[in-house]
Parts: C-alpha cells; sequence; structure tokens
C-alpha cells in the first residue's frame, strides 16, 4: 500500500500558476540593470550566434519588367541574450515571458538586395518570447519584395532562381555570427502561385570580409499553358497563313492585302511580348526573335508579291527573258506535269501558242506567258517558306522547352 501512495505521488505532475506579482517581480529583477542598447554578451569579445529560418506563405508576385519577386512570410530568430536569465524556481516557475521587441535587444536584420524599402524587420506590436535560460525568439513577418535578375530567354518555358538576402547592417561577424538555418526555407499555410511552380528552395550563409548574411534561394518554374495558348500557338499559326498568300492565285487581287494584315498581327503580338519582358534584358528570349523571323517573312512575302503583280500585268507582247523560261521549266518538272497550251489564252500571241505547241518543254527556246512565270514564283516561294518556317518553328521551340 506505500508502495502505490508512493507511485502515485511520483504520478502526479505539480500544478503551478504565475501571479501578477511574480511576474513584476520577475520583470523588475531581470530589467533592473538591462539595457537594449548592449549586445547581450557577457563578455563582448564573444560574437553572438545568430540562428535564422524563413517560413514562406506565398509568392505574391514576379515581375519580369521590373525584375522584382514578392513574398509573404516570417523569419524565425533564434540567439541567446546571457543578460536575460533566471531561476524559474524563484518566481513560482516561471519559465516563459514575452516582451515587447523594442524593450530588449535584438538583431538589426535588414533585407539587403530589398527593392524600395530599407528598414528594420517587425514593429512595435511585436512580442519576443524568452526563455529562463535566456534564450530568445523573435518571428517578424512582412511581405518582402526583394530584386531578382530574370534571364527570359527560354520564356515562356524559364526557370527563374531569386535569393532573398539578410544581412546584419551595422554589426560585424566578430560581433553577430549568422549560422547556418538549422531549418532552412519551411512552408506557413502556403499557397501555390497560378503563374509559377516552386520546385526547389535552398539557404546559405555568406561571410564576406567582416559581414554575415543568410542568403535564401527560391527556384521557380512557370506554368506555361496560359502563354501557350494565348501567345504562341497564334503565333504559329499566323507564321502558316503567311504561307498561304502564295496560294492565292494573282488575278484574284487579294495578295497584298492578305500579306499586309498577316504583318500587321506580328507587329501586335510582338507588343503584347515586349511589354511581358524586361526591358534592360541583356537575352533576347527565342520568341522574340522567332517573331522577328515570321516580321522578316512577311516582308519578303510582300516584296515577292508586289514583284509578281508586275510581271503579272506585263505587256504580254515583251519578251520573256531565258532566265524565267528555265524557272517554268524547272517548276513543270518538279510537279511532273506538262503545262497545256490553250490558243485562247489571253496572255499569248497566236505565234507563241504555235511555238510552245511545237518545242518539247525542255528546250531552252519555250516562250511562256508571264502568267506563268507568275505561278512559278508562287511554287518556289511557297515551298522554300513552308520548310524553312516548319525547321525553324520546331527547332526554336525545342531549344526553348528545354531550358
Amino acid at each position: 500500500m506505500r508502495i502505490l501512495i508512493v507511485i502515485i505521488c511520483l504520478s502526479i505532475h505539480r500544478v503551478t500558476s504565475q501571479t501578477n506579482q511574480n511576474m513584476q517581480s520577475l520583470m523588475n529583477d531581470i530589467f533592473s540593470n538591462y539595457s537594449p542598447k548592449v549586445r547581450p554578451m557577457v563578455n563582448q569579445q564573444d560574437p553572438l550566434p545568430l540562428d535564422v529560418s524563413f517560413y514562406l506563405s506565398s509568392i505574391n508576385e514576379v515581375n519580369e519588367v521590373r525584375e522584382k519577386l514578392v513574398t509573404t512570410g516570417y523569419l524565425s530568430l533564434t540567439w541567446t541574450d546571457e543578460l536575460l536569465r533566471w531561476t524559474p524556481s524563484d518566481y513560482n516557475n516561471t519559465d516563459t515571458i514575452f516582451i515587447p521587441q523594442n524593450d530588449v535587444w535584438k538583431p538589426d536584420l535588414v533585407l539587403k538586395n530589398g527593392f524600395q524599402k530599407f528598414e528594420e524587420l517587425g514593429g512595435s506590436f511585436y512580442y519576443l518570447m524568452v526563455f529562463h535560460d535566456g534564450l530568445v525568439s523573435w518571428w517578424p513577418f512582412d511581405v518582402f519584395e526583394s530584386r531578382c535578375s530574370m534571364d527570359i530567354t527560354h520564356f515562356p518555358f524559364d526557370t527563374q532562381t531569386c535569393d532573398i538576402k539578410f544581412i546584419t547592417w551595422s554589426h560585424y561577424v566578430q560581433q553577430i555570427d549568422i549560422l547556418r538555418s538549422s531549418s532552412g526555407i519551411q512552408f506557413y499555410e502556403y499557397e501555390e502561385n497560378s503563374v509559377w511552380d516552386l520546385v526547389d528552395t535552398s539557404s546559405e550563409i555568406q561571410k564576406e570580409q567582416r559581414e554575415s548574411q543568410v542568403k535564401f534561394t527560391l527556384t521557380l518554374r512557370r506554368k506555361p499553358l496560359y502563354y501557350v495558348i494565348n501567345i504562341i500557338l497564334p503565333v504559329i499559326f499566323l507564321g502558316y497563313l503567311n504561307i498561304l498568300v502564295f496560294v492565292i492565285p494573282v488575278d484574284a487581287g487579294e495578295k497584298m492585302s492578305f500579306s499586309v494584315t498577316v504583318f500587321l498581327s506580328f507587329a501586335v503580338f510582338l507588343t503584347i511580348i515586349s511589354t511581358l519582358l524586361p526591358t534592360s534584358s541583356a537575352n533576347t528570349p527565342i520568341i522574340a526573335t522567332y517573331l522577328i523571323i515570321q516580321l522578316i517573312y512577311g516582308v519578303i512575302a510582300l516584296i515577292i508579291s508586289a514583284f509578281q503583280l508586275r510581271l503579272h500585268h506585263r505587256n504580254k507582247t515583251e519578251e520573256i527573258p531565258t532566265f524565267w523560261i528555265k524557272v517554268v521549266q524547272i517548276q513543270r518538272k518538279l510537279r511532273c506535269k506538262r503545262t497545256q497550251i490553250d490558243a485562247l489564252d489571253t496572255n499569248l500571241n497566236e505565234n507563241e501558242v504555235q511555238k510552245i505547241a511545237n518545242t518539247d518543254d525542255d528546250s531552252p527556246d519555250v516562250i511562256c506567258g508571264w502568267n506563268h512565270v507568275a505561278s512559278s514564283i508562287d511554287f518556289f516561294a511557297f515551298w522554300s517558306f513552308l520548310i524553312t518556317n516548319v525547321i525553324i518553328t520546331v527547332t526554336m521551340f525545342s531549344v526553348s522547352a528545354v531550358s
């Protein structure tokens, strides 16, 4: 029976409660000779170890034009204040207190690569948790706007690596030594971004000369579906519409208007893409290069169409150079088709019709009409544009997707 009573007594935890007098007495004792202006080390020659962790809540914005990263989260800073220690049993087992951040010493940690503001973390309403052994924990929450150099060569299949750097601005590494974060980047009620996927995180301690800083790295991959549907596919389709100008007959009278319309569409897409990209970027996006190539194709198509119209409306009695005759002959061979000559062809006189009828297509003396020359130009231009456009499209977007 005595053994049972002893076991019950040992198993019952002592219930304690701190009163207002206990807390006031503790505050008066530990802050009687305390100053938040003095680094909390008994030996001021020793560095103060500072543990920094980053808890990410969301990625609010990745602005490629301004090269800015906006994130929401908080830092977890832990250090030991050797001047804030007490024995819990002397104050009714009080082992933890909360102190306003401005009443105790705290490290002057700031965002080094901030975008537009440079100020201390936290605020007057923040409290720090202080343990009886001097361990202090601080969790300043903020919206961090940091600079991030963007490489948009593979846009919209690009991957960006952005750094968030924190540094002790006034203290050297001999005074405050930032240690490798115990937990690195963690997540606190993280909300996924609609445009970017967070694929990797890391943390690193950097000590440059006498400075100590911690760098948190976020690796982001863009979700390309929106841009593929709204930009890339329309651009590719317009590129192939540009080739159809060589399918339209010269007599239709729509060659020039069709080609100009497609050219202006490319100009509009180039304007849209330029608003999405950094204006001072050293790297030209592959898609922008592709658009410029398509604009060049459009200009060439306009020139060829204008030249065709000029040839088509030439005087039918004007002699056709041998070069164009050979072009027509090659075109007929490639099409495996022998052109039938109609005596009623308005572009040929009776003598030319008779000469064509009596002459083999392989002969260099074959005479043809200017309409045949225009048709041959359409044939060679169509296949040249189609083959080169397919090669360029497959090559450029394959390279862009492999980022």
